[in-house]
């Protein structure tokens, strides 16, 4: 998993940036889980290089790590799957 910190948000679009100041713009909708700018995320390091709409939301059965993402937030971790289909 990789670290990135939200720097921008337009609409669905979450502009990341990694500590090596790579920026990646990444079309997420979060479901029961509200993102704002500053927040961390953790996420698989190929969501960050592919082109795709993502869905993560509230965890609904066991999934695979690379399906995982965990947002902190405020001190507090939020984890969440993504949701195909």
């Amino acid at each position: 998993m990789k670290k990135v910190t939200v720097i921008a948000i337009n609409d669905y679009v979450y502009t990341l940036e990694d500590k090596d100041k790579n920026k990646y713009d990444i079309n997420i909708e979060f479901y029961d889980a509200k993102v704002n700018v500053g927040d961390i995320i953790y996420i698989d390091g190929k969501v960050l290089e592919e082109t795709n709409l993502y869905a993560y939301g509230p965890l609904l059965e066991e999934a695979n790590v690379e399906d995982l993402i965990k947002i902190i937030k405020d001190n507090k971790e939020i984890y969440l799957q993504r949701y195909y289909g």
